[in-house]
């Protein structure tokens, strides 16, 4: 007989034995559970507190010294609780013979501690089929008839990889506060109940609660949220800037003229008040499970001490501040310090004061911190800052590290929706673990929803680091599979959640290469390489798959996907369109072309369908998430929403006669075909041998009736149309598409193709002469229209230490040499990359690389590659200027890197005409190469934001 699960079982008799020596969060979990069950099969299971009540499969639960029942079938050899005993937040999953009975079977759920037991209950629950949205999101399971498992089944989990794993609530104003008080009245146990929930679910243990305006320990009302966390087996911790386990916001309510605690947030002036607000909140807190955040920043998280401050005397005050802190923990938690969990975030200014410089000694080795947990932090971009050196890996207390989805701060905040692109967590997070951050980590998700997807797999990834982690390179494309297949498995056919993939790899990619607040008319170029046209038809592209998933979903499935994936899909996807029309609409008004009035009522209705993606959000499930769209998020012009505004429409008036303009596309070239002016424009697009169609716009700038003829006598290039009418109301352009025959080309190389419009004639001269390339070997690019653009991944030769990242990167993908701790010598043990590349004219040239924003490891601010053409000198550069502030707005080098998500450098190189070869090489840890453009010094490529594509390279096509 196997383990069977059905109604007929639920009828029989109680499905779950419910201990009395249990943890009370056990069985609340265990409640939820059956809650799981009655969605499954459509019947809520009962409970008994004895094994003869049970029906013939049942399900046994506990944890190791809280079970009788457990220790009974241990030492009946049933189970052998050996296995987990001892061992962190681990759970025994195992089918036995019931006890008692002849023919009965039992699940017993094992847990060596609370919250092995809790993951071991939701284990079961993620094997029904339901969703760890199922309470957060909505997200249903489907319907089954019955549920088995094999006799003998067994399963002990692993312990997991980060010991503290969780999330922050944070930027809470609008939207999450809002929703807090709509539907629960305020922070309180009640709305946390529903995150608690949702990390535990999720495989996390570690929470930083909401703090703007919230006092977590107060707000339940008074200790019932922290009361709830216990229970449930939660971490609490707090920020950066709440140290004591007191929320930023208590002092704010407490201080005061006449308070005991003194009326300035100050320990030097104000030491009394100060140490008795954090032993007060030790007194009231500290006998719940937590991580104490130690340390101290400014009110409202800014610096400590004022500009007049020494940098010896920000560090003074804060050893003196850990050591009162230390003190009070010892006398109110417990006088084993060691025993407590603590945690030092090195979190902007204090990261220095840790370091210390070339005079003045930091807190780093300090005994007040030897068993604190030092949490290092990413630059609030998603680019890690300093790692830990070899030598700092020995520090007993061990390493975690601060990460953001969501950030309220400079350059340009970002708080919206989820604009977190997998492979970017991956490189980053990985990159962490293996310089040993592995006690904490903790994500910033601001208001949490629409993060649900990448929060999933942050601690999926720190739960599992041998299953998702350095070892699983390319692996995101999997667990993305993996994540629809568990939410919408049951209400998808596979074509359609292959469509759900494309969509979530798609709009993701597009708010990695900008997120949205940050997104303007100026971004993406207009013209250049048809940059903005590319990208708007990618956008419609996937907006049309959004829209039809949408639309198959039934009324139960639709409410998940609308929140998890439509709502933060299209909400990113139309902003950008938005945008990019916008640009169109900016350089169309300063042509006068008619297009722009077009274009401008395109936006408008972009802007009308952002407000309609917001309202419905909010109306949608009778009102599950209202607020939760509330943040600004267009167009912002500043650090924050001050000033934000909508884009600015041109509008043109018409000319007085029937005028019209020819443009080729993916350049600024244009003609109205006048004889005293511009009348000849060049196409060179098939001087690249891969290239068989290119294009050139006919534009109107008036509306009156304005015909155009178009002839060509090459019997090679082919027109899509050869005469037409615009009017600039109701066809207001025609693009053109131009087709090449190179098999009838003879020995032609160049051909003409003549327009004739209302003002006169324009002729374009395309230029379809192919580059001589015999004799040459595959992967070698050679240089069509002045420059040569090679993607990273596409070398002639690499050593195996570099590893290509599929997705990575604003284009194609990256490369990234392994392991990443390690430091090389160029020319000696460094690993390198090798393109190959033609040349017309020998010469100077600039070999500019695009790189991964990444942050050095080490405080002496240094990220070194090597560049070397044709075995010459290798040329050792710096990828940062001695000067980079990371984290400081004001640094403009750091600003531009995380906003466009990409660093570019140039080397000089002197170039010999026809083949050359350039090598790449790896030095410091933390080079990410995407791409590589060579051009002529002072000729620099046409500039646009992703930068020029990829030109012809033989074996290409």
């Amino acid at each position: 007989m196997n383990f069977t699960i059905n109604e007929r079982i639920i009828n029989e008799g109680a499905l779950f034995l419910r201990e009395k020596e249990a943890y009370s969060g056990v069985h609340k979990v265990a409640d939820k559970v059956m809650k799981d069950i009655e969605l499954v099969f459509g019947i809520l299971p009962t409970w008994a507190e004895e094994l003869d009540q049970l029906a013939s499969c049942a399900v046994i639960y506990g944890t190791i010294d809280r079970s009788p029942v457990l220790t009974s079938l241990s030492e009946q050899g049933l189970i052998d609780l050996e296995e987990i005993r001892g061992k962190n937040e681990v759970y025994l999953f195992q089918i036995i013979d019931a006890p008692g009975t002849e023919a009965g079977k039992a699940l017993v759920i094992a847990g060596s501690d609370k919250r092995g037991t809790i993951y071991g209950l939701f284990r079961l629950s993620e094997m029904l089929g339901v969703s760890p949205y199922v309470d957060w999101s909505g997200v249903k399971p489907r319907r089954q008839e019955e549920f088995v498992l094999d006799d003998g089944y067994k399963v002990v989990s692993k312990e997991p990889s980060v010991r503290y794993r969780g999330f922050f609530i944070n930027d809470e104003w609008p939207a999450f506060g809002t929703w807090c008080h709509q539907h629960f009245g305020g922070f309180n146990a009640q709305a946390y109940d529903h995150m608690f929930e949702l990390l535990l679910r999720l495989k996390g243990n570690y929470l930083w609660p909401a703090m703007w305006s919230a006092r977590f320990h107060d707000d339940g009302p008074g200790l019932a949220n922290s009361e709830l966390a216990d229970e449930y087996g939660v971490v609490m911790g707090a920020s950066h800037h709440e140290p004591c386990l007191r929320h930023g916001d208590e002092y704010k309510y407490l201080r005061g003229k006449d308070s005991i605690y003194g009326d300035a947030w100050n320990f030097r002036t104000n030491e009394e008040g100060i140490t008795r607000f954090w032993a007060d909140g030790l007194k009231r807190s500290g006998k719940f499970e937590n991580v104490i955040t130690v340390g101290m920043r400014g009110e409202a998280d800014t610096a400590i001490m004022g500009k007049g401050a020494t940098f010896a005397d920000n560090i003074n005050l804060l050893r003196d501040v850990l050591r009162t802190q230390n003190r009070l923990i010892k006398e109110h938690v417990n006088p084993e310090l060691d025993q407590v969990p603590r945690m030092l975030a090195l979190y902007k200014e204090v990261e220095p004061f840790f370091y210390g410089d070339e005079n003045t000694p930091g807190l780093i080795g300090s005994a007040d911190l030897d068993d604190v947990i030092l949490m290092l932090c990413d630059d609030n971009f998603g680019n890690l800052r300093t790692l830990p050196t070899e030598e700092m890996r020995a520090h007993k207390g061990g390493y975690g590290m601060y990460y953001h989805f969501d950030y309220h701060g400079g350059p340009i905040s970002y708080e919206w929706v989820n604009s977190a692109y997998l492979p970017k967590v991956w490189e980053q997070m990985s990159t962490a673990y293996d310089f040993g951050v592995r006690d904490l980590w903790i994500v910033n998700v601001g208001d949490i929803c629409t993060q649900e997807f990448p929060l999933a797999y942050f601690l999926d990834l720190a739960y599992d680091f041998d299953r998702w982690g350095t070892n699983a390179i390319n692996k995101t494309d999997e667990y993305t599979r993996l994540w629809i297949e568990q939410q919408f498995g049951s209400v998808c056919e596979a074509q359609d959640r292959a469509k759900i993939h494309h969509l979530i790899d798609g709009y993701t990619k597009l708010a990695h290469n900008r997120k949205p607040e940050a997104m303007n008319a100026d971004v993406y170029h207009p013209v250049h390489y048809r940059e903005a046209d590319n990208l708007l038809a990618e956008i419609e592209n996937l907006m049309d798959e959004a829209n039809e998933l949408y639309a198959k979903m039934d009324d139960e499935a639709k409410f998940g996907f609308f929140s998890l994936v439509y709502y933060p899909a299209m909400g990113n996807l139309n902003l950008n369109k938005m945008q990019l029309l916008t640009g169109k609409n900016h350089y169309a008004a300063k042509l006068n072309r008619m297009e722009a009035n077009q274009l401008a009522e395109q936006i408008r209705a972009c802007m009308l369908r952002d407000r309609e993606l917001v309202d419905e959000y909010h109306a949608i499930d009778n009102g599950r998430w209202y607020g939760m769209g509330l943040s600004e998020h267009i167009g912002f012009t500043k650090w924050n929403e001050d000033e934000c505004r909508y884009p600015v429409l041109m509008h043109v008036m018409p000319a007085r006669k029937a005028r019209l303009s020819v443009s080729i596309d993916g350049t600024e070239q244009r003609s109205e075909g006048s004889a005293w002016h511009v009348h000849t424009l060049y196409m060179k697009d098939f001087r690249q041998p891969d290239i068989t169609e290119a294009s050139f716009t006919l534009h109107s700038l008036s509306d009156l009736d304005a015909p155009y003829e178009i002839s060509c006598e090459a019997p090679w290039l082919t027109c899509s149309g050869y005469e037409g009418m615009l009017d600039g109301t109701h066809k207001a352009v025609d693009k053109i598409t131009v087709r090449i025959d190179r098999s009838q080309m003879n020995h032609d190389t160049e051909a003409t193709i003549v327009v004739k419009i209302p003002t006169g004639q324009c002729t374009i001269i395309v230029d379809a002469k192919q580059p001589e390339t015999s004799g040459l070997p595959d992967k070698t690019y050679v240089d069509t229209h002045g420059y040569v653009s090679i993607e990273a991944e596409h070398y002639y030769a690499k050593a195996a230490e570099f590893q290509v990242i599929e997705g990575y990167g604003r284009t194609l993908s990256a490369l990234k040499a392994f392991p990443t701790t390690r430091y090389f010598t160029a020319g000696e043990d460094a690993p390198y990359l090798e393109y190959q590349f033609v040349v017309h004219e020998a010469g100077a040239y600039e070999v500019e690389l695009y790189m991964q924003p990444s942050n050095p490891v080490t405080t002496d601010n240094t990220l070194y590659y090597g560049v070397q053409v044709n075995d010459g000198l290798i040329d050792v550069v710096n990828a940062v200027s001695k000067g980079l502030k990371v984290g400081e707005s004001s640094s403009r080098e750091w600003a531009a890197g995380v906003l466009d998500n990409i660093r570019r450098q140039s080397s000089e190189a002197v170039c010999r005409n026809g083949l050359n070869k350039v090598r790449i090489y790896a030095v410091s840890p933390g080079f990410v190469l995407e791409k590589l453009v060579i051009y002529p010094i002072g000729k620099n490529p046409p500039e646009s934001y992703l930068g020029p594509p990829e030109t012809y390279y033989i074996g290409k096509i």
